[in-house]
């Protein structure tokens, strides 16, 4: 928080303001960059929670603070915070440090602009029609459209909900009650990452048991689904929906599922 008095605007004192920043970009390069890629340095400096709370002071207080204090705390929230950038940092999905991106994010950051429409970002629009045509043409597509996704989980609620518009392309107009029940089959091992799925989109939901740390495979479905309530009572049989595997396939440890062998079971 800053003082109570608005920060001066470019129109007022643009010297403030760009001392501002210049200020705060210099302990970034400081203490996230150089100090945060240097591999003599500590990934993080790791503190249990409520000591943390104390060195932070997090408190939100009626009045702002000065420059120099807001300075001291960026120091604060570099410090104790995991470098991803540096070299000892390893996650299954990022690290490392890439100067040309963090270059885009600061301009992307600046600009503070939304993706809704071309009046209001012009070049960027451009740029995100451009990626996707380039990642339809990795696939082999030639037209098509395309969306960027947050994560892995909300990722794979797309991919059902897409495999569902595909078989039903109706489901829209009629509504999901006159959808015949469907059912979202995955390994104990997938995690977090599908376990709101079913409940978002109405799915029912059900395990298959695998042995430890080994992928999902055909095998392992099949007795499932012939043990499926809904296959019992005769409301539902599984299906590969044109010829793809309807995230079927959602495992952790995997490889690609060839589609043969999954066609006894449908």
């Amino acid at each position: 928080m800053a003082d109570s008095e608005a920060l001066p605007s470019l129109a007022g004192d643009p010297v403030a303001v760009e001392a501002l920043l210049r200020a705060v970009f210099g302990v970034v390069v400081d203490e996230a960059i150089q100090k945060g890629t240097n591999a003599s340095q500590k990934v993080c400096e790791w503190k249990e929670p409520e000591e943390l709370k104390q060195l932070l002071d997090l408190e939100l207080r009626s009045q702002g603070e000065s420059q120099e204090q807001i300075l001291e705390r960026c120091r604060a929230v570099i410090r104790y915070s995991v470098k991803t950038g540096h070299p000892r940092f390893f996650n299954q999905l990022f690290s490392g440090l890439d100067p040309h991106a963090l270059a885009g994010r600061i301009i992307t950051e600046s600009l503070n602009t939304s993706q809704y429409t071309y009046e209001i970002a012009p070049v960027f629009v451009l740029m995100e029609e451009e990626v996707l045509r380039k990642l339809r043409a990795l696939v082999g597509w030639s037209s098509g459209d395309g969306i960027f996704c947050p994560g892995g989980s909300i990722s794979n609620m797309y991919a059902v909900n897409l495999a569902r518009y595909q078989r039903y392309p109706d489901c829209k107009q009629r509504g999901l009650r006159t959808l015949p029940p469907l059912a979202l089959f995955t390994s104990k091992e997938v995690g977090k990452r599908h376990r709101p799925n079913p409940g978002l989109l109405i799915l029912i939901s059900s395990h298959v048991t695998t042995p430890s740390r080994r992928e999902l495979r055909f095998w392992d479905l099949a007795p499932t689904v012939s043990e499926s309530r809904l296959m019992r009572e005769g409301k539902w049989s599984p299906r590969i929906w044109r010829g793809r595997l309807v995230w079927l396939r959602l495992r952790v440890l995997c490889r690609s599922w060839s589609v043969p062998p999954l066609a006894p079971l449908c």
